[in-house]
């Protein structure tokens, strides 16, 4: 699988603008939020980077927050390089349970997650990955998708800002 075929999950996809997250989850709460999160990417020190995390309006009800604790979401000059999703539950007997079930239900192949037999399991692609976490023990299930490129860039912003900091430099 290629970036582009990467899963949506509750109206989430890797690649989004703002705008189109906010589609999606257009409470007054979330706009806030996204709004403060990107202004936080401009400054020097966060490389284009911006977290925020989307909450439910009891006002306003969406129900794509149905049964789940949390959403983050975190964007890279203003595009979603990667979505946690926490879920409220059921409780799982194994990940491998849990993993079929977003397997099937996200379109994903079974094979070759790994760490089968485990309480996390991933899915390699190409450019993106697909982390599941399921505890037997709790409730406490999340699905994690990242733009696996982000990184990479991000640190790349790093190295040349202490570059620019390096050349700079007047003893």
């Amino acid at each position: 699988m290629t970036r582009a075929e990467s899963p949506e999950i509750r109206g989430i996809r890797l690649g989004m603008t703002p705008d189109e997250l906010l589609a999606v989850y257009p409470e007054d709460l979330n706009r806030l939020k996204v709004s403060e999160a990107i202004k936080e990417s401009k400054r020097a020190n966060n490389y284009g980077v911006a977290r925020f995390d989307l909450r439910p309006d009891r006002e306003t009800p969406n129900p794509r927050f149905k049964g789940l604790n949390y959403i983050t979401i975190e964007l890279l000059d203003e595009r979603v390089t990667s979505f946690h999703i926490g879920y409220a539950g059921p409780q799982w007997s194994t990940a491998d349970q849990f993993v079929e079930k977003l397997s099937e239900a996200l379109h994903l192949p079974r094979e070759p997650w790994e760490g089968r037999g485990g309480v996390s399991q991933s899915l390699k692609c190409d450019g993106f990955v697909v982390n599941a976490y399921a505890s037997s023990d709790t409730a406490q299930n999340w699905v994690q998708v990242h733009d696996t490129s982000a990184p990479q860039v991000v640190e790349d912003r790093r190295q040349l800002a202490k570059e620019k900091e390096r050349q700079a430099f007047r003893p």
